[in-house]
């Protein structure tokens, strides 16, 4: 219960400050963008990526190889790799998205088309990125 305090009565204080430098009506704005809902889901999925980008295995095993940038095996990671695969990660999120809001374009003719074609290409950069680490590993 201490932390839900402690988190809470940092962001009033946060808030009250930011209000102090902006004014009140751009910071009514300001409310539904960072609200206190909005940054608990942030903090999830940024806890998400760096799970998923195996932060864990990296601060485990990886911290006896730090003379590596990509360790040439499959069972261990160094923090390094943890990093190139959160940047893979992110930017294949962005090329999906931006693939889904090429679907969800319907006012210009050429704005969805954009949309994919650019996400797509991030994707595939994505893609590439991951297949030139799983390359060093050994793969």
């Amino acid at each position: 219960m201490g932390i839900k305090k402690r988190f809470l009565g940092f962001y009033y204080i946060v808030l009250e400050r930011i209000k102090q430098l902006i004014g009140k009506k751009r910071l009514i704005r300001l409310y539904s963008i960072f609200s206190l809902r909005r940054l608990i889901e942030i903090a999830y999925m940024l806890a998400l990526l760096f799970l998923f980008a195996g932060i864990i295995n990296a601060l485990l095993e990886g911290q006896y190889y730090s003379d590596y940038t990509i360790v040439p095996s499959f069972r261990i990671q160094s923090l390094v790799e943890t990093f190139l695969n959160l940047f893979a990660i992110i930017i294949g999120t962005s090329g999906i998205y931006l693939m889904y809001l090429g679907g969800r374009r319907t006012g210009a003719k050429k704005a969805p088309s954009l949309y994919v074609i650019s996400g797509l290409t991030v994707l595939i950069i994505s893609v590439l990125i991951w297949l030139f680490i799983i390359g060093v590993k050994g793969g």
